[in-house]
């Protein structure tokens, strides 16, 4: 799916495109994407809870974040999204952001309870939205946002994970990170935000900004030096790098559903 158009956002051009793929283990596809025909709203979820579970909740996961954005009243519609949560939160985006995320985990807590074989269904969650000469980012779990910025990559969220929180307590070797008991083991997603915790960053837009979204069907296949040159190389042309970034997963075994948008800031 390509886009490509004035975003409104300080007269940017904004260009983007997005690709799902199933991988070579996987019997089913639980990530889902979605790219706003305005360019202005991105939102990637990889599902969890088994088959029928992860895609239901990757699917439920976008519904709800995009009903909240298109709401006319945005948060204030949200009964179970109290004031007290979003009060030190400055900007209406941010604000929205939040709010979209903690109905997202309600609507996939309620899911379950509903659904008895769907019980511990999850998702992970990230948005982007370019607005008001800045990109919003919301993140739950340990799928990525990236941003490449004169030349240069950074992981611009922090994984949700039981390795992350080993990584901050000392250093690994690529090999002890590997054979890694709990890599895969997330710390917060959809379904399970107990503590209501959504982190939101805000970043600045400049001219050549490029993001890229990604589950960890890539991130755990690929390294990020190789991604940085995969973005580099086809700077400007989003299809190009989310084909290639794709095709590296999958060359690289596909062992989990791969998922990648990228947004190009002209």
């Amino acid at each position: 799916m390509a886009q490509t158009g004035d975003s409104g956002s300080k007269g940017l051009n904004i260009s983007s495109f997005g690709k799902t793929d199933v991988g070579k283990r996987r019997k089913s596809n639980q990530d889902s994407i979605f790219l706003s025909p305005d360019n202005r709203f991105f939102i990637l979820a990889d599902g969890m809870g088994g088959h029928q579970g992860g895609e239901e909740a990757s699917r439920l996961a976008i519904e709800t974040v995009r009903g909240v954005f298109n709401s006319p009243d945005g948060p204030r519609q949200l009964g179970e999204v109290d004031e007290e949560s979003l009060k030190n939160i400055p900007d209406t985006i941010s604000r929205m952001t939040r709010a979209a995320v903690l109905e997202a985990d309600r609507a996939v807590v309620e899911k379950g309870g509903q659904t008895p074989e769907l019980q511990g269904l999850g998702a992970t969650l990230e948005t982007l939205v370019i607005g008001e000469g800045a990109a919003t980012i919301g993140h739950v779990g340990d799928s990525r946002v990236y941003r490449l910025r004169a030349g240069a990559l950074e992981h611009v969220t922090e994984d949700h994970s039981v390795l992350a929180e080993e990584l901050k307590r000392r250093k690994m070797t690529p090999k002890e990170i590997k054979d890694f008991p709990f890599k895969n083991r997330i710390t917060r997603a959809l379904g399970h935000l107990g503590d209501r915790k959504v982190d939101i960053h805000k970043y600045g837009l400049e001219k050549h900004d490029l993001f890229l979204i990604c589950s960890d069907g890539l991130t755990d296949v690929a390294k990020d030096e190789e991604i940085e040159s995969i973005l580099r190389e086809t700077k400007g042309d989003p299809k190009g790098a989310c084909e290639k970034l794709v095709q590296t997963a999958l060359d690289g075994g596909g062992p989990d559903n791969v998922s990648v948008i990228v947004v190009v800031v002209g």
